[in-house]
């Protein structure tokens, strides 16, 4: 049930039964309460109920003024996107391919800039949704696997790397002299990559200035070889398209529908399916393939890359105890570790770093510290260690922060809950769990008494853009939960199951396995990304 619940969630019905007695982020004197609406029914059999009287349909938003409403919402949006930039002295944004300070993985928006992108973003989504005919809108949600295919395809052919100066990059290359750079072996047919790369212009990743001569747009840029971004195409976005083969097949098979265990993913049925009966889970694949580990490592610095630097500035690191050891649980490399520790690195000098993960992963660790940071080496401010998350934590100080950076979304409740009882059991009473993590919201609609047009403008006026971030609620018409501007999250959570048989939580998801674990949500903090940062307290 909870993965058909999170499907329509990533596509919502056109008339279904709303609840909508909560507003987002309401403020409680305990933490911030992102929407818990009713009981959560995860992995129930029971049938949905409605828990508010209200019927709520599409049909109630088709006036007139729903496309002006949006228009206008889009116009401010961007009028305010460029009053920012201008204020921070930064460059306008442009499809050239070049970067844009924003791109940094070290940069963050201005509060008042992310809740006018988060509008603008979900406003022409809007737009499109109600000015695109209906068969297109069927061809283009029913295909888009191709899209991934095609983007897949040019990151493995190293397709980026073969437009040597911004010259080549801004004027393009003809197709045939695209495929004659190709290293041996990533040569491909040119009227074939033509195709594609048309495809992946549609999108604004790539420009085709005159006739078969391609040009990089600047989203094109991140995936230069190497690059922890460019690492993501596999073997996530492999193990997504084994999975979906047999998405349906795992999702309706009657043995499989309480199935909790990792080997239950549709991406193994998928594996299956092609013969290969060896791989047991996602896991597994990795302990037979050890260069896919390698790039699977690199590319979780990737996924970072939308939340890095929001989890730097949006949580209060600088006010950690004196001597806390921040202990990174299922740590991978830690890129995120390191990062956080350079923006503290002098302002609380007494904080040190203990990795914890796999002995291969830690191997790795070890490796890029010592390339990326070799002072916290040398200064003692990191170290490593092999652990087992399912096991009891063997630290056991004071002013201890055990931190998990998207762990509990690979896990089923019974699985993640027993993680968190292996911390509680060597938790001090000082010491505290942050978990950052996604944090589902519902996909219910705004009303129009909620906030509009003119409640929207003042406050985004009335943002502090040097105070802690704050989001807004959404305005009518846009979804309470941003829509297409959260996409993102709700990619995630189906992408967990696909792979792993896991989910992205809602916060009464999270209430339910903080609460069993013997901890109680203290504060949870929004970030300016996709991640939240719940902070956990011992009870």
């Amino acid at each position: 049930m909870t993965s058909l619940v999170a499907l329509t969630r990533l596509i919502p019905s056109r008339a279904v039964r709303w609840r909508h007695d909560h507003p987002i982020g309401e403020r409680s004197d305990r933490h911030i309460k992102l929407p818990t609406r009713g009981r959560e029914r995860e992995r129930s059999r029971e049938p949905l109920r409605p828990s508010h009287s209200t019927v709520f349909t599409m049909g109630d938003l088709a006036n007139d003024t729903q496309l002006t409403t949006l228009l206008s919402l889009l116009t401010t949006s961007v009028q305010t996107i460029e009053a920012e930039l201008k204020a921070a002295n930064l460059p306008p944004f442009t499809l050239e391919p070049k970067y844009h300070p924003l791109d940094s993985l070290d940069a963050v928006p201005t509060p008042r800039l992310h809740e006018a992108r988060r509008v603008a973003m979900a406003a022409s989504n809007m737009i499109k949704a109600l000015v695109q005919d209906v068969g297109t809108a069927m061809m283009d949600m029913s295909t888009q696997s191709l899209d991934q295919a095609a983007y897949i395809m040019t990151a493995d052919i190293q397709l980026i790397d073969v437009f040597h100066t911004e010259q080549e990059k801004t004027a393009g290359l003809h197709v045939n002299e695209i495929v004659a750079r190709l290293p041996e072996g990533k040569k491909v047919d040119p009227q074939k990559l033509a195709r594609c790369l048309r495809l992946l212009s549609t999108e604004h990743w790539w420009i085709e200035p005159s006739s078969e001569v391609f040009a990089p747009l600047r989203w094109a840029l991140i995936n230069t070889t190497g690059s922890s971004t460019w690492a993501w195409a596999d073997p996530v976005s492999y193990g997504t398209l084994v999975g979906s083969v047999a998405f349906t097949e795992q999702m309706t098979d009657p043995a499989k529908i309480d199935d909790d265990t990792i080997d239950a993913a549709p991406f193994v049925r998928g594996f299956h399916r092609m013969g290969m009966t060896h791989i047991k889970n996602w896991w597994d694949w990795f302990m037979q393939e050890p260069d896919r580990l390698e790039r699977f490592a690199r590319s979780m610095e990737g996924s970072g890359y939308i939340n890095l630097a929001a989890i730097k500035v949006d949580y209060p690191w600088e006010s950690l105890a004196p001597n806390t050891t921040f202990v990174d649980v299922g740590s991978g490399q830690g890129s995120v570790s390191m990062h956080i520790l350079k923006h503290v690195y002098d302002k609380v000098p007494t904080l040190k770093v203990v990795l914890q993960d796999r002995p291969q992963h830690i191997e790795q660790g070890r490796k890029f510290w010592a390339v990326e940071l070799p002072a916290a080496l040398a200064d003692g401010r990191v170290s490593f260690e092999a652990h087992d998350f399912f096991t009891e934590n063997p630290r056991k100080e004071p002013n201890t922060i055990y931190w998990f950076r998207f762990i509990m979304h690979d896990w089923t409740d019974d699985y993640a809950i027993k993680i968190l009882k292996g911390i509680r059991a060597s938790c001090h009473s000082t010491s505290k769990v942050l978990l950052g993590e996604s944090v589902m919201l519902e996909a219910l609609p705004s009303l129009p008494s909620d906030s509009g047009v003119a409640e929207f403008e003042a406050s985004l006026k009335s943002i502090d853009n040097t105070a802690p971030y704050q989001p807004l609620k959404a305005p009518y018409p846009i979804p309470q939960n941003y829509g297409f501007a959260t996409k993102t999250t709700a990619q995630y959570d189906i992408l967990m199951y696909n792979l792993l048989n896991a989910l992205e939580r809602t916060m009464g998801n999270f209430e339910k396995i903080v609460a069993a674990s013997g901890f109680k949500i203290d504060h949870v903090y929004a970030t300016r990304g996709t991640a939240s940062i719940i902070e956990l307290v011992p009870i």
